[in-house]
């Protein structure tokens, strides 16, 4: 495959809040305690237990050997109060500091990974850290919190086991964000005159290969009296704690006989629905040369989402997403600058344009990437189905317009991943089948950055003027059918228009249940520059069918991959498809020798 290089962009400060409708009120006497609720309330880790010992690969540990096929993730719901008081507010920004008198209790669970590893997770509690306590600065006008670290101890078997086997790993508190990771605390108007308050936080601590020159040991299930159990080599291994905890019902009405099912301690993999899946930017971008400041790009994605689910407590059960290619797709991740810390390939995208009133960029190479350093780890309500809170998915959007506004700024803005958050769910949709849901976008300010011209050229840039503004947008639908379907799936088109305005046929049979089946596609792309030529499959290697989200009765939809030729040279290529209806998704090589999706009247929904 084509090189290509993995950078995003995330400009170091957030847009500031507008106002709330009313300003929040402070709790009379400047201090309130409320309990957690309980099914809200969890605190948990996943251990991405390695055997990295290149150096290549530390301190991170970025290298793929992760033993016990996936991160080992336990979750335990948390009982307790949590007081928060408050300072006299100046020029409208009360400062807070936040304790957890008695400690936050968690419940007996387990630490489970896909393969053996089963660690029982007990006596757990959070408790304030001894060298300070939490605090920030809350906007009353805005609702924003600024300055905020939570610093807190995790206490549990697991933790006791780690140290016993590291002797001279020194226990400190956990601080989130902390050196890489996320934190959001959310107040909320409450009618008895005081504040809910909803903390989300992760963070991420590398092992490394040894603790002050002794070699890093992990603890297995294995244990004696005082918790000196069986340890083996982990160089390479990180933690991922989270907490999230809030003083509101989780959201979200019974799901009833729509209730997913989501087998504990397994791995499944969930086809994307290209229909329905989308990264996309809407852009404000005010220089006038381009003729309006708002424009809009997306790009629909292909591959597949893998969902680890870990052992149930307390009405929930743990959930951690990753993105994956196309199914069958073989190929090593490109060099780029963050090599080091160990990106997979993720979902493909479409190539696209972004086309102001007065000037068109195109933009190609469109990846959508895990951060591996900050798992996508969360909790859903078994009764809901819907993820506790907004879930965070932090991800590299990668596309040649953003690499060229990267390179254009000279490291203004550095190079980390987007924090995606929104609503998510799973439910049970038609025939059985599981349908995943994430919906999510957030706001960056981009006033005083250099905006590229349509030629890249550096020196017919311009600068964004005052109020600019860029809104990242993720939106995924991912399924699971509940049954392979021994239908055929076929068709054909001909002199079809593509997002970009090629013209393109093809024409397919694929049967549903692709086990010692071979099926046919041709795919012919008109277009005179590189996307141009005919694809034929020879061999086909995956296929699934589902229908779409609403629909009843046989499958609507294949998803299918294949290799075979293309008309440009002798070498051997990899096909993606998806054929909806009228809507069809192709990609060879990922979408690097051509790609063509059929346009869509609105944005996709998931």
């Amino acid at each position: 495959m084509k090189s290509v290089a993995l950078v995003c962009m995330l400009p170091l400060l957030a847009l500031a809040k507008p106002p709330l409708p009313q300003p929040l009120r402070l709790p009379p006497g400047l201090l309130q305690t409320l309990p957690v609720v309980e099914k809200s309330s969890y605190f948990g880790d996943a251990v991405r237990i390695a055997d990295c010992p290149d150096p290549e690969n530390l301190p991170f540990g970025t290298c793929s050997n992760v033993l016990f096929g996936g991160p080992a993730i336990y979750q335990s719901h948390l009982s307790g109060l949590v007081e928060i008081r408050f300072w006299p507010p100046v020029r409208g920004k009360a400062h807070f500091e936040i304790v957890h008198p008695g400690n936050l209790r968690g419940e007996n669970t387990r630490m489970r990974a896909p393969l053996t590893y089963a660690f029982p997770v007990r006596e757990n509690f959070v408790f304030d850290s001894l060298g300070g306590v939490s605090e920030g600065d809350l906007d009353l006008v805005t609702g924003e919190v600024t300055n905020f670290e939570y610093k807190v101890n995790f206490f549990n078997s697991f933790y006791n086991a780690l140290a016993a086997a590291n002797p001279r790993l020194r226990g400190t508190a956990f601080r989130f964000p902390g050196i890489y990771g996320s934190s959001g605390l959310v107040f909320e108007q409450r009618p008895d005159g005081l504040l809910d308050v909803t903390f989300r936080g992760s963070t991420f601590l590398p092992l490394s290969d040894n603790v002050d020159g002794d070699p890093v040991r992990i603890p297995l299930p294995m244990c004696g009296p005082g918790l000196r159990c069986s340890t083996i080599f982990g160089p390479g291994t990180s933690l991922h704690p989270h907490i999230h905890w809030s003083t509101k019902e989780p959201a979200g009405a019974p799901c009833g006989d729509r209730c997913p099912d989501l087998p504990p301690n397994t791995l499944q993999v969930y086809t994307v629905n290209s229909t329905h899946s989308a990264v996309a930017d809407d852009f404000y971008v005010n220089v006038p040369a381009l003729g309006g400041n708002a424009a809009s790009a997306r790009s629909h994605l292909q591959g597949q989402v893998q969902v680890q689910f870990g052992e149930p407590s307390g009405g929930t059960i743990p959930v951690l997403l990753s993105l994956l290619p196309p199914a069958s797709l073989l190929a090593e991740p490109p060099e780029s600058p963050l090599s080091v810390l160990g990106i997979t390939l993720g979902l493909f995208g479409h190539d696209g344009r972004l086309a102001f009133p007065k000037l068109t960029y195109d933009f190609e190479n469109v990846l959508m990437l895990d951060d591996p350093l900050e798992l996508s780890v969360s909790a859903v309500d078994l009764e809901t189905g819907r993820f506790i809170g907004n879930p965070l998915f932090r991800g590299f959007f990668v596309q040649t317009l953003l690499l060229n506004i990267l390179e254009q700024n000279n490291g203004a803005i550095p190079p980390v991943s987007f924090p995606y958050r929104g609503p998510a769910s799973f439910e049970r949709g038609a025939g059985g089948q599981t349908v995943f849901r994430f919906d999510s976008d957030f706001f960056l300010p981009f006033a005083d950055f250099t905006w590229p011209h349509p030629s890249y050229e550096r020196a017919r840039a311009f600068v964004a003027g005052p109020d600019s503004e860029l809104n990242p947008i993720l939106r995924i639908q991912a399924v699971l059918p509940a049954s392979t379907s021994r239908a055929v799936l076929s068709g054909s088109r001909a002199d079809v228009t593509s997002q970009l305005g090629d013209r393109f046929s093809y024409s397919y049979s694929i049967p549903c249940d692709a086990r010692g089946r071979n099926g046919s596609f041709e795919y012919t792309n008109q277009a005179a520059g590189d996307r141009g030529g005919t694809f034929r499959m020879e061999n086909l290697a995956s296929a699934r069918c589902f229908l779409q989200r609403g629909a009843e009765g046989e499958p609507d939809t294949v998803v299918f991959s294949g290799f075979g030729t293309w008309s440009k040279d002798g070498d051997r290529h990899f096909a993606a498809v998806q054929v909806t209806g009228s809507y069809v998704s192709i990609q060879i090589d990922g979408g690097l020798t051509s790609n063509a999706n059929t346009p869509t009247a609105e944005a996709p929904r998931p």
